[in-house]
């Protein structure tokens, strides 16, 4: 899957966005993240599958997701959940089954 930000008008906007989702996760959680480009997740929470996908709803809060980022947990974010405020849904990384990057640029 070539990357994408739900709702980014190309490829240049998506970049920006992405880019500071970043940095806002970076500055509320104070922890780095990392560069990889995540598309979907498959994760165990509390004996549950969840599976967690770009552009699609996010199964425990029903927004949109719009970026997976790396860290010290995965961070699945959407606009109220670690994209424009709050704090990510955190996977730990001990609760994932599957990742799918996006497709190298």
């Amino acid at each position: 899957m070539k990357f994408f930000i739900p709702g980014a008008k190309d490829h240049q906007q998506a970049e920006e966005v992405y880019a500071s989702i970043k940095k806002f996760a970076t500055t509320t959680l104070g922890w780095p993240v990392v560069d990889r480009r995540i598309f979907r997740i498959k994760y165990e929470h509390k004996g549950r599958i969840f599976h967690a996908q770009v552009g699609q709803p996010d199964p425990n809060v029903g927004e949109v997701v719009i970026a997976i980022l790396e860290s010290q947990a995965y961070l699945v974010c959407t606009a109220n959940r670690g994209a424009l405020r709050g704090v990510p849904i955190l996977v730990g990384k001990n609760e994932v089954i599957e990742i799918e990057d996006f497709d190298e640029q």
